[in-house]
């Protein structure tokens, strides 16, 4: 299963030196709100949002995606 790894973007924003606010209007919020709560992980990045943080990055689109392998495929246990 793959899972986005939003502190991949958040560490190219700070990196940028972008504000919230300016990855807000990156991806067409009329304010930073929705961002916010994207990069927090309380919502979700959509397709079309993560291919326009990946072209404006210039980063391949998997860039920001890391796999999750169950424990039971691994063979190791959280115990």
């Amino acid at each position: 299963m793959h899972k986005v790894n939003i502190e991949k973007i958040k560490q190219l924003r700070k990196q940028k030196k972008l504000s919230q606010s300016e990855m807000a209007k990156v991806l067409g919020f009329n304010s930073l709100y929705p961002y916010q709560r994207k990069e927090t992980g309380t919502q979700s990045f959509t397709a079309e949002e993560l291919h326009t943080i990946a072209s404006y990055f210039n980063h391949p689109i998997e860039y920001f995606f890391e796999s999750e392998v169950a424990e039971s495929a691994t063979g190791r246990s959280s115990a």
